[in-house]
């Protein structure tokens, strides 16, 4: 048995091995392809899906807004839906047609569409197999294409659904579509046909909770799969966890699945050690001189040149060193900069 993982790789679980299937490990920016195996460059593919009969995968790639599949048979790879343009504009052939960012792809049993999840136009749309064009679902904007901005939570019918980033889909066997609405911290169902949207799992707030679904809490849910008949499986990535949902008659249940036989990570040590490396030439090396007290503190105070100056939004980071390792205790041994390039420390002799 194969199964195709991101990237575009093969895993083969019955003699162990893994192989690429394209891309070389570099950020490609070829909007048309047609190359074959590694000689073909790809650009942050999020998500596949395989189709037997046609022994084709195809790939949601992200960052050129595009659909692409791989020939398994002879190892080309090319585009399939979408000019590369960053919009979410539905036409009847593959060049009149826009995505933005899709995250998330599912196939229907009868091979007819490719169901999309759009992230950054926070909407759901099909792509239709046999003309490469795209139609709307739910979500986003469906009347103005460079809009996207058209994000938030409200379940309803056609124009009326809002999603907000979603990341993860899957076309279910009871004919419905059920999505990661990421930032929405939810599991919600479409309706393919009515185009009604319902949330089934989730309160809406980030948090970590099992029981009754609605009042369950995850955290950005980006992926999902049907395990079974109304049983799924849900990579709630903030919460570093696989969460399952089972539908049943009052509505669904969230349980958190129990991983058996892994080992648990060992706990990290309180003070960072690597091997110390040879300074540079240009290293600036201050000794500060703490006299007799046995503890204080110590002000970082780190300027940069005119023209420059530190984010608010990513903070620079900073990690702390000692030698010898037990001569001093240092708190915090790591953390971030203030805007202004500050931070304090607290020392402790031992």
């Amino acid at each position: 048995m194969n199964a195709f993982l991101s990237l575009s790789r093969e895993v083969d679980f019955v003699n162990e091995t893994v192989r690429t299937l394209a891309g070389n490990g570099t950020k490609g920016s070829d909007y048309e392809g047609g190359g074959r195996g590694t000689n073909q460059v790809l650009n942050s593919p999020w998500d596949v899906c395989y189709a037997p009969l046609e022994e084709t995968v195809y790939i949601a790639m992200a960052g050129q807004h595009q659909i692409w599949k791989h020939n398994t048979l002879d190892g080309v790879t090319e585009v399939f839906s979408g000019n590369g343009s960053e919009k979410n504009l539905n036409g009847s052939s593959p060049t009149n047609t826009s995505f933005a960012q899709p995250s998330g792809i599912s196939l229907d049993p009868e091979l007819r569409e490719l169901f999309v999840a759009d992230s950054e136009s926070s909407s759901i749309r099909a792509v239709n197999l046999k003309s490469g064009g795209s139609r709307w679902l739910a979500g986003g904007d469906p009347n103005f294409p460079d809009n996207l901005f058209r994000f938030g939570d409200h379940d309803g019918t056609g124009w009326d659904v809002l999603l907000q980033h979603p990341l993860g889909v899957v076309y279910a066997s009871d004919n419905q579509i059920y999505v990661a609405d990421s930032y929405n911290h939810k599991i919600k169902k479409l309706d393919p046909v009515t185009k009604k949207v319902t949330t089934i799992a989730g309160t809406g707030r980030a948090g970590y909770k099992d029981g009754d679904a609605l009042s369950a809490q995850l955290s950005e849910p980006a992926g999902l799969v049907e395990v079974g008949e109304g049983r799924f499986l849900v990579a709630d990535t903030n919460n570093s966890a696989i969460r399952s949902i089972v539908l049943n008659e009052r509505g669904a249940e969230v349980r958190t699945l129990d991983l058996t036989g892994v080992q648990a990570p060992s706990p990290k040590p309180k003070a960072l050690r690597r091997l110390r490396r040879r300074l540079s030439a240009d290293t600036n090396v201050i000794n500060v001189d703490g006299g007799s007290s046995m503890e204080g503190y110590v002000s970082l105070a780190i300027s940069v040149p005119d023209g420059y100056h530190f984010s608010k939004e990513a903070r620079s980071k900073f990690d702390v060193e000692t030698e010898p390792a037990n001569a001093i205790e240092i708190e915090p041994v790591n953390g971030s900069l203030n805007s202004d390039g500050q931070a304090s420390l607290k020392f402790k002799r031992t």
